[in-house]
């Protein structure tokens, strides 16, 4: 009652709007985003089992997989020898989505990430596939401590907290390290990207990981490197299960004119709409290697 009383007193003080879009927020909304920014915040309804990337409008033959517990998998992802179980992504890495990527990282965007960290919560909840209770812990992918100087907060770490509290899970940042500072991920290739991120994560406590599952979380994947990485560190440290969540899903791939073959040499982040307008022409299996 005294939290909601403040609260009360300090949007009257202070009228909350959407960090999104500046438009003022409904006084029976306890987030920092409008309804319509959350609208256009839409849910992968059809997405693929391994990877989380949507899959389109589903079809009679994906849906009569599904019914016998054969879920469907995207292009991408054929072939494709992922050290996770599956991620789970709440949202495309549209423009808006973009938007509030880009929020999250700065230090001020702490509010914006308590929120969507509660969108994230409450659809997990609503997936019937979905078991909270197979995992000992949210365990969110961690900063450098330098990094964390800078920022002030790990998003991450904010929207694994949120979660837990909403789906009554731990959430622990001592169980995951960044052992080593590592460059910022958006401006390169996906061989770069792995490369960046080779051991750069470790665990400081083996034996408080050894034979337990966990559920990794982030605010964004693209190439799956840095989940790829952190997977791998919790697996050798005797894990016996890791899976991921994010927020928005999305895929590497650079805008540049011209041919095809030939569009993957720049080194600029695509929306995963942009990015397939861009990848026409290529083969499922250049495009998996492309994108992975």
């Amino acid at each position: 009652m005294i939290v909601k009383g403040l609260r009360e007193i300090l949007d009257l003080l202070f009228p909350r709007v959407c960090m999104l879009c500046r438009s003022p927020v409904g006084d029976e909304q306890a987030s920092w985003i409008c309804c319509d920014c959350q609208d256009d915040l839409t849910p992968i309804l059809n997405a693929c089992a391994r990877c989380g990337a949507p899959l389109g409008e589903p079809s009679p033959v994906s849906v009569s997989r599904q019914a016998k517990k054969k879920l469907p998998h995207c292009a991408f992802c054929k072939g494709q020898q992922w050290d996770f179980g599956r991620a789970w992504s709440y949202t495309i890495y549209d423009s808006t989505a973009s938007r509030a990527v880009r929020l999250m990282k700065e230090p001020h965007g702490e509010p914006l990430t308590r929120s969507i960290g509660d969108l994230l919560g409450q659809w997990l909840h609503s997936q019937e596939v979905f078991k909270p209770e197979v995992y000992d812990a949210i365990v969110p992918i961690p900063q450098h401590w330098i990094r964390r100087l800078t920022h002030r907060y790990n998003q991450a770490a904010t929207l694994g907290e949120r979660v837990a509290h909403r789906l009554n899970m731990r959430c622990s940042e001592s169980i995951l390290r960044r052992s080593r500072w590592t460059q910022k991920q958006g401006m390169k290739t996906i061989s770069e990207r792995r490369e960046n991120l080779l051991e750069a994560f470790e665990v400081p406590k083996p034996q408080g990981v050894r034979y337990r599952s966990f559920l990794l979380i982030d605010d964004v994947m693209t190439s799956g490197a840095t989940l790829q990485e952190a997977v791998r560190a919790l697996r050798a440290a005797g894990a016996r299960r890791v899976d991921a969540v994010v927020f928005a899903r999305g895929v590497n791939a650079p805008k540049l004119p011209g041919n095809a073959k030939t569009v993957f040499a720049a080194k600029e982040d695509l929306t995963f709409d942009q990015n397939i307008g861009a990848s026409q022409g290529l083969s499922s299996e250049e495009l998996r290697r492309k994108i992975h």
